[in-house]
């Protein structure tokens, strides 16, 4: 089980390094206008792949220590979802095309629409393999949507194709979940719905599972959909655009954590369930070890290769690195905090949770809403601070909601904090 982690968490960061490549290969292709372009649609693929109303974390929860029958009724209900989210997210992009007069823009607001519903069902793939122990068809899987992803991006070669380059990025963006999707059905890799049915009692359990997560994640991409807009908005499109690095650092930064998080999810819960509370303390000790080697290495590498490697392959983006620089304090503080996060979403306890996000979105929503009905001017500097400054927010936060949920032992059966 150990090496199976161990392969999926190498391989996904493999495939993180195959991303960075695809975000290499567009900055150098595209100019800051259409970059900004692209931001957009990825933060808008993100938000709408987020539209689960707590059916991808509750569901998951549920789904690391469900039996067969259980896990197929589980099933049904997450499809029936999707299939309503699906309609619903549809609509809003038939709504949105009817507005524009460019039709490669018509064309674009539909891919995004499929993108953020594939995502969804990707994130939710994801989770039913991780559980499920099925880590290699998860590996491959991945790997193969990726290189897909990349293919397609040799359209962008000057003279391979007639086609704007705006819309080969989208299509190289969107085509990694559709893929990743597709594949996991066919491959018989994920369980697929018996029928679209909805169970009432079903559906009460996994929504207060994962309806404050699902709460948490929106807002956090809301801020991040409202920060783009009123960068492009005030500051202009092109604007956007140079800080496609940035956006592109934290993504890339976000991925392993992520990983560690799905991969470590399933043996967690295990744990807690049968109330070894040494086992439990020795797999989040590794965690907060894993995580503070992965800041220490990421501050390294942004130290003394980061400038570098931007200057070699990109140095029109050498002087964008400034916000990687702003960004990265914050992430670190943050990512720090992913323990705790893992610790609240295995007892099922969010109330520091969710204030950590609303404090954080509702400070960063204020400030950006107040500057831009004011029509004060604000540069892409204090922006990313901010943005920082918010991510520190929420990590400080939770770390200290953990501590103090474990400090009033709210945490039943068994001493099960990582202290």
């Amino acid at each position: 089980m150990m090496n199976s982690r161990l392969a999926f968490v190498a391989i996904g960061l493999a495939v993180n390094l195959l991303v960075l490549a695809r975000g290499v290969v567009l900055m150098l292709a595209l100019d800051y206008a259409d970059l900004g372009l692209v931001a957009l649609v990825q933060s808008a693929i993100v938000f709408s792949g987020l539209l689960h109303f707590g059916l991808l974390n509750g569901g998951y929860r549920l789904l690391c220590h469900a039996g067969p029958r259980y896990k197929q009724r589980i099933i049904d209900l997450a499809y029936t979802g999707f299939a309503l989210i699906g309609a619903g997210v549809m609509l809003a992009a038939i709504v949105v095309a009817v507005t524009l007069d460019d039709a490669t823009y018509r064309l674009v607001a539909g891919l995004t629409a499929a993108g953020g519903l594939a995502t969804l069902l990707r994130s939710w793939m994801t989770n039913e393999m991780v559980a499920a122990a099925r880590l290699k068809a998860a590996n491959l899987i991945n790997a193969a949507s990726i290189l897909a992803s990349l293919a397609v991006l040799v359209l962008l070669i000057p003279g391979a194709s007639s086609f704007d380059p705006t819309l080969v990025a989208v299509v190289a963006i969107v085509i990694q979940p559709v893929l990743f999707a597709a594949l996991a059905l066919i491959s018989g890799a994920v369980l697929r719905p018996g029928g679209l049915r909805f169970s009432k009692r079903l559906g009460g359990v996994i929504f207060r599972a994962g309806f404050i997560l699902f709460l948490t994640g929106i807002a956090v991409q809301f801020v991040n959909f409202f920060e783009r807009t009123f960068v492009s908005a005030n500051l202009g499109i092109d604007q956007l655009g140079r800080l496609y690095l940035a956006f592109l650092f934290v993504n890339l930064f976000q991925m392993p954590l992520n990983i560690v998080q799905q991969s470590a999810m399933p043996v967690i819960i295990q744990y807690y369930r049968k109330h070894n509370a040494s086992s439990l303390r020795i797999e989040i000790r590794n965690i907060y070890l894993q995580i503070a080697l992965y800041c220490v290495a990421t501050a390294a590498a942004l130290t003394w290769l980061a400038p570098t490697f931007v200057n070699a392959i990109a140095p029109d983006f050498s002087r964008d690195l400034r916000w990687v620089y702003f960004m990265a304090p914050g992430l670190m503080v943050y990512a720090m905090s992913t323990p705790s996060s893992l610790m609240m979403h295995v007892v099922i306890n969010y109330r520091w949770y969710l204030a950590a996000h609303i404090s954080a979105v509702s400070i960063a929503v204020l400030i950006l809403g107040t500057i831009w009905l004011a029509d004060c001017s604000i540069g892409l500097d204090e922006v990313i601070v901010l943005r920082s400054i918010s991510y520190a927010l929420m990590g400080a936060i939770i770390a200290y909601g953990w501590r103090t949920l474990s400090a009033e032992k709210a945490v039943r059966g068994g001493k099960t904090d990582s202290s």
